[in-house]
């Protein structure tokens, strides 16, 4: 009898495990939900409609996706002289230059409050408008398959100087537009991959020329033309610590890694307001 109960027990330990995992657990509480306000915008004077977008924090426990009415809202944005009310259609659809005009150097203030008591309040600085001199200097590799011709790829840099004598933030796009006439009367836009990391400071290179190597890019004989556009943001440090701050929050595959929160500059809420000016190169590669 011993024996046998002694070859039962390694049975009985894993039926008690799976047995207790089974086991729905209905008595804990979960922590309090505390509705936030949530701001996203990034104003330039370069844009044609700045959006800011408002919304609400979601609850991570319970029913996480039903947002919770925020009541009626009102929201304000100010340069410290020019103050311009937002309502509901601004904030899905943006306000133009012509409505509200957005101008380097200057810093603008969003503040919403609702008949329920939230408030929140967000302020950026809009850096000023650098001529940074991009350039772009191409190569050639052709490639040759027996079974398709010949296929040409473009090598790419991309060269910018740096503003000596202050901090400076960097965000880097690229994307190349084609238009093949007996595909569609609409072009082909694909974003080409640049530095490893899009942004970037000028931390340890001030007043430096940056150098930034593109992805080959393909130039096919059905193309009518070709062309990379080139955007370089010169952004302010809460855009930089935003961006920063999503690639740190996602902590890879291990589940172990303590989570990053994202970065945000909103008082009394949630969120992202921040600024960037833009200079851009056009160049036609077919």
């Amino acid at each position: 009898m011993r024996k046998v109960f002694t070859k039962l027990m390694p049975s009985i330990f894993f039926l008690m495990i799976f047995a207790s995992c089974d086991k729905e657990v209905d008595n804990i509480g979960y922590p309090k939900y505390n509705q936030k306000i949530v701001i996203s915008g990034f104003l330039s004077p370069d844009n044609k409609v700045n959006k800011i977008l408002i919304s609400e924090n979601l609850s991570l426990y319970g029913n996480r996706f039903l947002p919770q009415p925020m009541g009626t809202l009102t929201a304000t944005i100010s340069d410290g002289t020019n103050e311009m009310s937002l309502d509901s259609a601004q904030f899905m659809n943006g306000f133009t230059s012509s409505d509200y005009p957005i101008i380097e150097g200057k810093t603008y203030t969003i503040t919403v409050k609702t008949d329920k008591g939230l408030a929140a309040e967000a302020s950026c600085t809009v850096p000023l408008k650098r001529n940074l001199s991009l350039e772009i200097d191409t190569s050639l590799t052709v490639n040759y398959n027996p079974d398709y011709g010949s296929y040409t790829y473009i090598n790419a840099d991309i060269y910018f100087t740096d503003t000596q004598g202050t901090d400076n933030y960097y965000m880097f796009y690229c994307e190349q537009v084609t238009y093949i006439s007996k595909w569609s009367s609409t072009p082909n836009i694909f974003e080409i991959s640049g530095p490893e990391k899009a942004y970037f400071t000028d931390n340890g290179k001030d007043g430096a020329r940056f150098k930034m190597t593109l992805q080959p890019v393909g130039v096919g004989s059905d193309g009518d033309s070709s062309f990379l556009k080139v955007y370089l943001l010169n952004t302010d440090k809460a855009y930089y610590d935003y961006k920063k701050s999503l690639d740190n929050y996602n902590s890879g595959d291990d589940p172990f890694t303590e989570p990053s929160p994202v970065y945000t500059n909103v008082t009394g809420g949630l969120g992202i307001f921040a600024a960037y000016t833009t200079d851009s190169l056009i160049f036609r590669l077919k």
